[in-house]
């Protein structure tokens, strides 16, 4: 072969090389921009759980404060409910006119408004729990 066949080889195999390596460098970028883009798309994903997990871990604080603010008040209610009914059994203890009074039988008003299917609310949950009031003739509430 003569020398310009093998330069024109040489310079050819250059050529193809140099392309390949153009190629080669292109779906580099390629694939870095795709990273990249996937990395940004991870941190935006990553940010916006963080963000979550800090608005429930606030509700989660508020929700524990509030409860604890009811519970608070339900004891105050229970000390309340349970003072009351104490000074209630000592008034029927110590006096007839009370004691009378609570062993006697209710109004039929009363008794009529008891068994209405419209009473609700807390009324009626103390009253189905026999709490509440007792019929016209049948002695004490229990």
């Amino acid at each position: 072969m003569s020398t310009i066949a093998v330069r024109l080889i040489a310079i050819a195999l250059a050529v193809l090389a140099a392309f390949g390596a153009w190629q080669y460098g292109k779906a580099l970028r390629a694939d870095l921009a795709t990273a990249q883009l996937d990395a940004r798309n991870a941190q935006e994903t990553v940010g916006r759980r963080d963000a979550t997990i800090d608005d429930l871990q606030k509700k989660q604080r508020d929700n524990a404060l509030a409860l604890a603010q009811l519970e608070r008040t339900r004891q105050g209610i229970a000390a309340d409910l349970a003072a009351r009914k104490s000074e209630l059994e000592t008034l029927k203890r110590e006096s007839e006119t009370v004691r009378a009074w609570a062993d006697g039988a209710l109004p039929d008003d009363i008794v009529r408004l008891y068994a209405s299917p419209a009473l609700t609310g807390a009324v009626d949950a103390a009253m189905r729990a026999g709490n509440g009031l007792h019929a016209a003739g049948n002695g004490a509430a229990q």
